[in-house]
């Protein structure tokens, strides 16, 4: 499902964008060395987020153990941002979702992914070829009269 989404550009919100800048002015000693800064400054230049990003940027809030007031949680965006990220990566994630079950009405399997047999490694197929091979077939029928004969 994931794999869909990679590569897509998400252009940011004007809001998002503004309140950016708004984090990055709230930090004013803050410099290229503060986690969190340049992402800040690439977001507002570029105006636009990747799919891999949204999911970096999730992994960001979701894994910081801070306080909301330390540097780096407010250059990521803070709550806000971090509210925008997890509704947008839900859209997407359930619009793709939402996109296969409207597709499986008409075309049959499109949660399944398309994958290619490799026959030579069936095991009904390579079992037989070897029972019969080694004569071991024989050799299991005579064992199995024998079974149901003491029981």
């Amino acid at each position: 499902m994931n794999k869909d989404l990679y590569g897509e550009r998400i252009e940011l919100p004007e809001d998002v964008i503004g309140y950016l800048k708004q984090c990055s002015d709230a930090v004013p000693d803050a410099d290229t060395n503060t986690e969190g800064f340049k992402r800040n400054q690439e977001l507002r230049d570029s105006g636009y987020v990747t799919y891999q990003q949204l999911g970096r940027m999730k992994n960001f809030f979701d894994n910081f153990n801070g306080s909301e007031k330390d540097k780096p949680f407010i250059l990521n965006g803070g709550y806000y941002v971090k509210d925008w990220v997890n509704r947008k990566l839900n859209s997407m994630r359930d619009g793709i979702e939402t996109s296969k079950d409207i597709k499986s009405i008409v075309l049959p399997n499109q949660h399944i992914q398309t994958h290619t047999k490799n026959n030579s490694l069936n095991p009904n197929n390579s079992h037989q070829s070897t029972l019969g091979k080694y004569g071991l077939k024989e050799h299991l029928e005579r064992i199995n009269q024998l079974i149901k004969k003491t029981i």
